[in-house]
């Protein structure tokens, strides 16, 4: 692997708060979404159950067709006749299910015909002539419900609502139950929430009907895998289906399941002249555009009376509603931080997917693992209080310490870097929380009731996917990878191709400084194309934006493809100048020699021999400047039981609130918010720290806020902003942030995962304020959101959130 020294030439961009290039365009309206792409289209909308579990005897779409302006009606019966099954990648059991309803439906607002019209308004009026028929099956909800001996199948060919029922047991769990002096058990409820992406789902899909091939646009985050399951579905070849990505605004992981929309938008674009458009209403997203599972974890520690921790075991139940292609990866994605910060040399996890009629998941920021911190750093504080210690003395006592780096879990995770004693010590300097302990006691004489919350936890990056295929057996994907092509036009300013996607990261503004400080020359000379297009674009069946890979495996791409260039510009700069490549440099913008600096050749005349001059290239010296890359993470493992890695880089936080809780209202307020972030070398702050504080509102969002609420018939009860509730700056608190850097040694600039830690980590430092706060009441927190109705009623009568 390259030295940082070797990558770099100069140090004028990378680490500095360079501001973002990307943004002018979209503040003016200049974005180009899915919907502002200027395409003659005709409009589909989508026919949804209203229940969440029935058979569907009949569908009569003969008026709907008959309507003037209607084009074209696909049904549910007829996608399965043309399509292959959607795809399982965690599960064991069978289970048939395609991109529509075919026989049954499995939740409210599952797709059951799709209509194309001449506009939107025809389209929604022909819905209301479209006929089915129904037999309601009893529906099946909750968790508990679903495992009643008694239960209906949501997939009868499954013989359970358990897709998914596996035990791992890693390192010597029989001596460190032995050893243990107590064994401390609780049981914690995760609660379903989402991301709400400001421009939800948007697809046109256009077909040609000379060589029935497919032209798709759509703000899809991960088209490698998207355009493999397309093509699989349709049962066409890859070179028929052409993948276009515009601008997207926000994915947040929710964006990883258009694909089976685009099948059936492909189904009816064949039946029509123009390419349909689709664009998802807000409602729709609530309703169907994918949450993260509900779950309930039970987990017990083995622990010395001096508050080491020996050993863990979890059971973890997840909720997965009812879409077989991600069911199961919530809990397996749980090992990448399963031990947390800690020294825990121990552990069992017995893992259940269930399926209900509950709308359909899919890989929300963070995937699982504000699940596992949330569970693991509430335990730790319940161990604390057992034992009589500090919440931040048995935190400093089971840490992994610095010198145990590179640390390797019990199931084969890599921990590469991180001081995670010293990113406590500066959270608890910074939040001053000798002082807010003090303070508490006195503001409790006052009938104040004020908490401090810890939680330290791991942010993982760069997902090995395989690791979706631990229980079900040979993956279809394996590591991580991505490509880059890295090119120099006629007058020597240079332009980047990525196989990924953007969706308001920043990518632009940091593979500029990267690869400014790779040749020599300002960001202002460095532009990216964001957009994708299968025709042109090196992607990969891993390439998209998701799991914080950017950092990683993007940025490794756009490097090697960066110094392929520059090798060959110096090869080109060596002939002209007529000195030996190593006692050339390059410097604003020219190849110079090292001892006399007059004697130099600019970037436009190496291009101008490269493009044009092209018989006085040197001997051997292609014609050109361009260059494509791929580059894979070099410690991803192959699934295993045994020893496997689920993600591949790994940041570390701390976050520490203290929180006002009212005992009348059950308002919780903030007083302060303190995060110490580790994620290796930076190569933008001002990006990193807008990452941090986002993904910590998402989070705050997910503990105070947000919840799917379903009632006992199956029927979602939160579609719109009024009932799922949004954090507001209003109520947020001013976020206070330093930073430490633990480079890794496995990625190319010592970078780490930045932009999910936050809706991670803060989970538990909101949860245990707040069951700091109502200590006096004996008041318990085991699930979440922390409502003001759970607050009160916890209060007064229950004693437990």
């Amino acid at each position: 692997m390259m030295k940082l020294e070797e990558i770099l030439v100069t140090r004028n961009s990378v680490g500095k708060p360079v501001q973002r290039k990307e943004d002018v365009k979209f503040v003016m309206g200049k974005g180009a979404y899915v919907d502002d792409l200027d395409i003659d289209c005709h409009h589909a909308v989508i026919l949804r159950s209203p229940f969440p579990h029935a058979r569907i005897l009949k569908i009569d779409t003969s008026k709907a067709e008959a309507l003037d302006g209607v084009l074209a009606v696909v049904t549910g019966p007829e996608v399965a006749q043309q399509t292959k099954p959607v795809p399982p990648r965690a599960i064991t059991k069978p289970a048939r299910q395609y991109v529509m309803a075919a026989e049954k439906v499995r939740y409210v607002g599952e797709p059951v015909v799709a209509v194309a019209a001449r506009d939107r308004y025809i389209a929604e009026d022909a819905l209301e002539l479209i006929h089915v028929e129904y037999e309601p099956l009893p529906p099946v909800v909750e968790i508990d419900d679903a495992l009643r001996d008694d239960a209906p199948l949501i997939f009868e060919e499954a013989g359970s609502n358990v897709l998914l029922h596996d035990r791992l047991e890693h390192g010597n769990l029989e001596d460190a139950y032995k050893e243990a002096d107590l064994i401390i058990k609780e049981q914690f409820r995760m609660h379903r929430y989402s991301s709400t992406p400001l421009e939800p789902w948007a697809i046109i899909a256009g077909h040609e009907k000379a060589d029935d091939s497919f032209v798709v646009w759509a703000n899809d985050q991960q088209p490698g895998r998207s355009t493999v399951n397309v093509c699989n579905a349709l049962g066409i070849s890859h070179y028929r289906l052409r993948f276009i990505v515009p601008d997207s605004g926000g994915g947040f992981g929710i964006k990883l399941a258009l694909w089976p929309y685009i099948v059936f938008l492909c189904l009816l674009a064949r039946k029509v002249d123009k390419p349909v458009k689709w664009i998802q209403t807000r409602t729709e997203h609530l309703l169907a555009g994918t949450h993260a599972p509900d779950a309930h974890v039970e987990v017990e520690l083995a622990v010395k009376k001096d508050g080491k921790i020996l050993a863990l075991s979890m059971k973890d139940i997840e909720n997965d509603g009812s879409f077989v292609h991600t069911s199961g990866i919530y809990g397996l994605i749980k090992f990448a931080t399963l031990v947390g910060c800690y020294d825990i040399r121990a552990t069992r996890a017995e893992l259940m997917s269930v399926v209900t009629n509950k709308g359909p998941t899919v890989q929300n920021r963070g995937v699982g693992k504000p699940t596992m911190i949330f569970v693991i750093e509430r335990m730790v504080d319940i161990v604390a209080k057992k034992l009589g210690l500090d919440p931040s003395e048995i935190r400093f006592r089971n840490f992994v310490r610095p010198e145990q780096m590179p640390y390797t879990t019990p199931s084969g995770e890599i921990y590469e870097s991180g001081n995670y004693p010293e990113c406590l010590r500066k959270a608890l300097d910074l939040i001053h929380y000798e002082d807010w302990k003090k303070q508490k006691e006195e503001r409790k004489k006052q009938g104040r009731y004020t908490g401090i919350g810890i939680s330290a936890g791991i942010e993982p990056g760069t997902s090995n996917l395989g690791y979706y295929y631990t229980s079900r057996g040979v993956p279809e994907y394996m590591g991580n990878a991505e490509g880059a092509i890295v090119g120099m036009d006629y007058d020597g300013n240079v332009n980047v191709l990525l196989g990924s996607v953007d969706t308001g990261q920043g990518h632009v503004t940091t593979t500029a400084q990267v690869v400014a400080d790779m040749l020599g020359i300002s960001p202002d000379r460095v532009s990216m194309n964001t957009q994708l297009d299968s025709l042109i674009s090196p992607f990969l069946g891993h390439s998209g934006a998701y799991s914080n890979k950017f950092n990683d495996v993007d940025l490794g791409a756009v490097i090697m493809a960066t110094k392929k260039l520059r090798d060959k510009m110096f090869r080109i700069a060596s002939h002209m100048l007529g000195l030996p490549e190593g006692e050339l440099r390059l410097k604003d913008g020219k190849i110079s020699a090292v001892k006399d600096e007059a004697k130099a050749v600019p970037f436009s005349e190496i291009a101008s021999l490269a493009y044009k001059k092209i018989l006085l290239l040197p001997e051997g010296v292609e014609p050109g400047l361009k260059e494509i890359a791929y580059y894979k993470n070099p410690v991803a493992k192959l699934p295993s039981k045994t020893d496997f890695n689920v993600q591949l880089t790994h940041s570390n936080s701390v976050h520490a609130a203290v929180v006002e809780v009212d005992a009348e209202s059950g308002a919780v307020q903030f007083l302060k918010y303190v995060i110490v972030h580790d994620c290796g070398n930076q190569i933008n702050p001002g990006i990193v720290e807008g990452m941090v504080i986002g993904s910590t509102v998402h989070g705050i969002g997910a503990a105070l806020y947000e919840e799917f609420v379903y009632n006992e018939d199956g029927q979602l009860l939160s579609t719109t902003f009024m009932d799922y509730l949004k954090p507001l700056s209003i109520g947020l608190p001013r976020f206070e942030l330093a930073h430490m850097e633990s480079p890794c040694p496995y990625t190319l600039l010592g970078t780490k995962a930045v932009g999910e830690g936050g809706a991670i980590g803060s989970l538990a430092a909101v949860a245990n304020a707040v069951e700091d706060a109502l200590s006096p009441f004996g008041v318990r927190v085991r699930s979440l959101p922390i409502t003001p109705e759970k607050v009160v009623r916890a209060i007064r009568e229950t004693r437990e959130i």
